[in-house]
């Protein structure tokens, strides 16, 4: 969904620009010194890499871009304010990497920022090479600030969008605001950590804050449960979108907070959730909950269970809710109890429930998606697109450059393979949305001949991937190195990724370290999708989504589908799925296994044949067990209370057993 060009005339901008010459970012710092009361730098047009700002107002004063959206940050650059009402207008940060805490960042060391204003910019895609390398793009410090009609857009690194820091005497009863931004689209990030809001930390749960978040637009924010993460008490998050928000807005720590009049819209999307709540005397007001599918702590409704005598950072106990004049339409899940485990065990008391409207069906009328942004982040900005460009069938045959094709090849394109041995010198490096497939009616069969270990195809930023057809062998030619893998993420990526493959056979893979389709650690699938495959005498695992071994609730892949697959002779594990903790800031990972036949696998000792580890929503069924899993089991998982696990109509003939936590 493409956003409306809105045209804004910036009057004031062109008149004064006229009068006084625009400078050099670089050359801020020094104007700032000497401003007067009112006083209004203007920057001139420019991309500027590299750069280090720290501007400090020593009178309120405005830095504004003299052409709004012309002055570009980029590279390793971040910007820290300090003093007192310094406003900055019209700037973009695009492609930073942050090396200190965030891009923006209302401080400069132990130097507060109090009454000063982020108005008016852009920050869209300040990433680095890995997306579990953290940092946010504001920290939000000092008292008196306003972040207003900003857009912050492709954040798609571990870290939260914007928090508002509470960890200095000078930071509480802030009385920031944070209103009219445009959060944009942030994909499933698979652990904890991904919020678009932060306001405070588990630790400082009883300072007030007092911060203001009004009027703002999140669209599609879906990084985590917490959409907006409230851990400080005495806040007002009120008028708010969240549209087709994968999360909630969660009174998470702290008391005395105020939610009224949000709308939240989910159009049946899994997982769009309302409002959370623990703590006490929180008020929840006039909000608008409309196809909303979440359940759990993604429902929209979640009054919590605590923990008796609790730490900050775990739940205290929900007291003296105010529910009132609420509506919810087609909600699937309202949830007065949430979360009764052999940890929570106290329940919510004192709730008041007033005037609220609840109906299995939609009857409001929603705005339309423009509408519903209108007026929210910045007024000038649109963002950019690339160029459409015609994908096509590329036919290739035994003895063409594969690598070379796949490197030119537009989005969308699909590589047709021929009859025949095609022999690889090096990775197939998947940049793009790719197919490769057979030719109809032909069964092509793919070797790896390199002079260096490489995967026969990697999947890179940007990339996703379909497979059909095709026959891989991992034998070693004499001469040439062993292959790394045959279907594997590069070990640096930011981007999700899509994986589909079907009617493919991956045979004589020779070493454990050597695994047909596996997802690095680091990065991270949408979904991935295996259907009638099959998978002979490999020495390793034959799927491996089980990279995140610190336990810290991440994962590799969102959903994981395999039907109708056979595994033979497989020594290692044929399907290895990993997210290891306890945390409950994700949904996922979605995982089926159905249909599926294994046949003599993973018979050693302490061996399995499935091992899955903390899958959220588990479905193992219609599969088939032959003299597999005898040191070990069959089906190993490990698996928490709140797990939706579905086990049925699987055979076992001199096979191991089942090992489950339930």
């Amino acid at each position: 969904m493409m956003r409306r060009i809105l045209i804004t005339a910036v009057i004031a901008f062109a008149a004064c620009s006229c009068a006084q010459k625009p400078v050099q970012l670089g050359g801020v710092a020094s104007r700032l010194q000497k401003v007067s009361a009112g006083d209004t730098i203007f920057v001139a047009d420019g991309v500027y890499e590299d750069v280090d700002l720290v501007w400090k107002a020593s009178a309120p004063a405005v830095v504004a871009a003299a052409n709004p959206g012309k002055v570009v940050v980029s590279g390793r650059s971040s910007l820290h304010i300090s003093g007192t009402g310094l406003e900055i207008s019209g700037l973009v940060f695009r492609g930073c990497v942050a090396d200190r805490g965030s891009v923006v960042e209302f401080r400069n060391g132990d130097e507060m920022a109090e009454g000063c204003r982020l108005t008016e910019c852009v920050i869209d895609r300040c990433v680095p090479a890995r997306r579990d390398i953290s940092y946010s793009y504001v920290h939000l410090y000092g008292r008196g600030n306003r972040v207003d009609h900003c857009s912050f857009l492709g954040k798609l690194n571990l870290g939260v969008t914007l928090i508002v820091m509470l960890n200095y005497p000078d930071c509480d009863e802030n009385n920031h605001s944070i209103d009219h931004n445009w959060f944009g689209p942030r994909p499933v990030y698979g652990s904890n950590g991904a919020e678009t809001i932060r306001v405070g930390t588990s630790q400082q749960c009883m300072q007030n804050s007092r911060t203001l978040i009004s009027e703002n637009f999140f669209d599609r924010c879906n990084g985590e449960v917490e959409v907006v993460s409230i851990k400080s008490s005495e806040n007002c998050i009120k008028n708010n979108v969240f549209y087709e928000c994968q999360g909630v807005l969660a009174l998470r720590h702290g008391d005395r907070n105020t939610a009224e009049g949000n709308l939240f819209i989910g159009h049946g999307i899994r997982n769009t959730g309302g409002i959370r709540v623990v703590g006490e005397d929180q008020v929840l007001r006039s909000n608008t909950m409309l196809g909303l599918a979440g359940e759990r702590f993604f429902s929209a409704l979640a009054l919590m269970y605590a923990v008796p005598n609790s730490l900050p950072n775990r739940y205290m106990q929900v007291k003296d809710t105010v529910i009132e004049h609420n509506v919810f339409e087609a909600c699937k899940s309202i949830e007065f109890t949430t979360g009764q485990d052999y940890e929570r065990t106290l329940p919510p008391v004192g709730t008041v429930w007033e005037d609220n409207r609840v109906d299995a069906v939609q009857t409001t009328a929603e705005p339309s998606y423009d509408e519903l942004l209108a007026g929210r982040g910045a007024s000038w900005y649109v963002p950019e697109c690339s160029d459409v460009l015609q994908a096509g069938v590329l036919a290739a045959a035994p003895g063409d450059d594969l690598p070379a094709i796949a490197e030119n090849a537009v989005p969308g394109s699909v590589i047709e393979l021929s009859d025949g041995l095609y022999a690889l010198e090096k990775s197939i490096r998947v940049s793009v949305p790719l197919e490769i497939r057979a030719a109809e009616g032909a069964s092509p069969r793919m070797v790896f001949r390199g002079r260096k270990r490489d995967n026969f195809i990697t999947i890179a930023d940007g990339g996703s991937l379909r497979l059909k057809g095709i026959a891989f062998s991992g034998e070693l030619t004499s001469g040439r190195s062993l292959a790394e893998g045959i279907v594997s993420t590069a070990k640096d990526m930011i981007e999700p990724y899509n994986l589909s493959i079907e009617d493919c056979s991956f045979e004589q893979c020779g070493e454990s370290g050597f695994i047909p389709v596996k997802g690095m650690k680091g990065t991270f699938a949408d979904s991935v999708v295996i259907r009638r495959c099959h998978f002979e005498a490999l020495s390793g695992d034959a799927v491996n989504y089980a990279g995140e071994t610190e336990d810290k609730g991440r994962y590799n892949a969102d959903d994981i589908i395999m039907e109708d697959c056979t595994f033979e002779r497989i020594l290692g594990i044929p399907v290895n799925i990993y997210r290891g903790g306890s945390d409950e800031s994700t949904a996922g990972p979605y995982v089926t296994v159905s249909g599926c036949t294994f046949d003599d696998c993973c018979n050693k000792v302490r061996g399995s044949v499935i091992r899955i580890t903390g899958a959220q929503i588990l479905s193992i069924t219609g599969n088939s067990f032959l003299s597999s899993g005898r040191g070990g089991y069959s089906i190993r998982l490990d698996d928490a209370p709140w797990e939706k696990i579905t086990l049925g109509h699987n055979t076992f003939v001199n096979s191991g057993k089942i090992l489950s936590n339930r």
